[in-house]
């Protein structure tokens, strides 16, 4: 986790290692009620990222979303000021 400013934009990411999230789950991750595939221990009905990236956009800002072997990292972005 890290957050910094510049050049006017608020940056804070969260990253962890684990299985990359599939490229097509990707596509449809900040979608309502899109979950892709879990295993049977996950409970939640898929509405935290939607609910979280629409904040981001309310506020003017990106929430975006890279998955690699190495890392899976959630940036949220956002100007200092509207």
């Amino acid at each position: 986790m890290g957050a910094t400013t510049m050049d006017g934009w608020f940056e804070l990411f969260v990253a962890n290692a684990g299985e990359p999230i599939p490229p097509a789950a990707l596509e449809n991750l900040f979608q309502p009620f899109s979950r892709g595939m879990l295993r049977p221990s996950r409970q939640g009905v898929g509405l935290g990222l939607y609910i979280s990236h629409e904040i981001t956009e309310a506020h003017g800002g990106k929430l975006d979303v890279v998955s690699t072997p190495a890392e899976t990292r959630f940036t949220f972005r956002m100007p200092l000021s509207l």
